[in-house]
């Protein structure tokens, strides 16, 4: 009984809110909110984050979006739980996209507990060892990741301007205390890096290129962060791809990692029409009222969002369906892909890819997919 009075009250305060939000049609708000919590399973959090309760066009958004519990529900169904760990895993990620031919950020190994493992099975141990490895990377940009990380927590940046001029997150450092640094980091990264996953093992951290945006996406925010594009797949019974939605992360300040998290890191996201690679739409959130708001411009560089167009899209288009059929039967996942002057790049592919934009597909189809009831 107390459980049910506490929903009850949490329900109504939320209803409040929205009522309170939108000043007329309380009666419309109302019929709104209980149709998308009832009906197509939204959460209180996600019917404000959308605006599902709009009495203006809420009833459409509902028919549009996709809430999390529906998506977990289609996505269970229909990736194989033991091939997930062929995405999870970016060590193993990476390895099949280099056997079928799939272009990736160069990667140099992965570093756990004291030893460095390249992809060609060479090991690194210790100290010594550590030195050599070191004095085999060329000049550049490296960047530091988990192995197993979510929403871009746990990366570290490493330049290297030659063997006797080392900087790690942009402080000066020697091979030996950058081989303790790690050390260090392994202790601490578990509880930090994986978001949701905390209860899974560390598996590492991967010593990988650090890639650089395409012009014109540098251009678009001014920043030199990797905004990357979400491609989100589906495989039909008989091998054919078919793209549910795509949209891009877009910085709204440095940083290292484009992950949206809910608007906390400033980023913003463009939904991507699939036919063309132009921006349809773009959302930022309001930090202060809890909700995406629309916007066309860019806070910083004033660009106009709504005329950009995502660089080779028919290239990235391809490479998603390239990825989707070579990591079967894996059916229904969230490719993320960066955008490079040469091309796109395969970053990783994602289990869980919850919607935050609308899909881009016909009403049967959700049915058909069963991600609307």
């Amino acid at each position: 009984m107390a459980n049910f009075i506490r929903k009850l009250i949490q329900t109504l305060t939320a209803i409040r809110l929205e009522t309170k939000r939108y000043e007329h049609s309380t009666i419309h708000v109302i019929i709104n909110w209980l149709t998308a919590f009832r009906k197509d399973l939204f959460s209180a959090r996600e019917i404000r984050l959308y605006g599902l309760a709009n009495p203006e066009d809420g009833e459409n958004r509902i028919q549009q979006y996709v809430s999390k519990e529906m998506a977990d529900h289609f996505y269970r169904k229909y990736n194989l739980k033991s091939a997930v760990p062929n995405i999870e895993d970016k060590f193993v990620f990476i390895t099949l996209c280099i056997q079928h031919h799939l272009p990736i950020p160069a990667t140099y190994g992965i570093f756990k507990q004291g030893i460095v493992k390249k992809l060609d099975g060479q090991f690194f141990q210790g100290l010594s060892n550590f030195r050599d490895f070191i004095r085999e990377l060329k000049p550049g940009a490296y960047l530091l990741k988990p192995n197993n990380g979510m929403l871009g927590l746990g990366l570290f940046r490493l330049e290297i301007k030659d063997q006797s001029d080392l900087k790690f997150q942009d402080e000066p450092i020697t091979a030996d205390d950058l081989y303790k640094k790690l050390c260090s980091i392994e202790t601490v990264l578990p509880a930090s890096s994986k978001g949701d996953s905390v209860d899974r093992d560390f598996e590492g951290l991967l010593f990988q290129q650090r890639l650089a945006n395409h012009p014109e996406i540098t251009k678009l925010t001014s920043f030199r962060m990797l905004q990357t594009i979400r491609v989100c797949t589906y495989v039909t019974d008989d091998h054919q791809v078919e793209i549910l939605f795509a949209f891009m992360k877009l910085a709204g300040k440095e940083g290292l990692a484009d992950a949206f998290n809910l608007g906390r890191t400033g980023n913003m996201l463009a939904k991507i029409d699939p036919a063309t690679g132009r921006f349809c739409k773009v959302y930022a959130m309001d930090q202060q009222q809890g909700y995406l708001v629309e916007i066309t411009r860019h806070a910083v560089t004033q660009a106009n969002l709504l005329s950009f167009t995502a660089p080779h899209w028919q290239a990235c288009l391809a490479l998603a369906e390239k990825l989707a059929i070579a990591f079967l039967p894996l059916r229904a996942v969230g490719w993320d892909i960066a955008i490079t002057n040469e091309g796109p790049v395969a970053l990783e592919g994602n289990n869980n890819w919850v919607p935050v934009v609308p899909f881009d597909i016909s009403a049967n189809k959700l049915k058909q997919y069963k991600l609307k009831s």
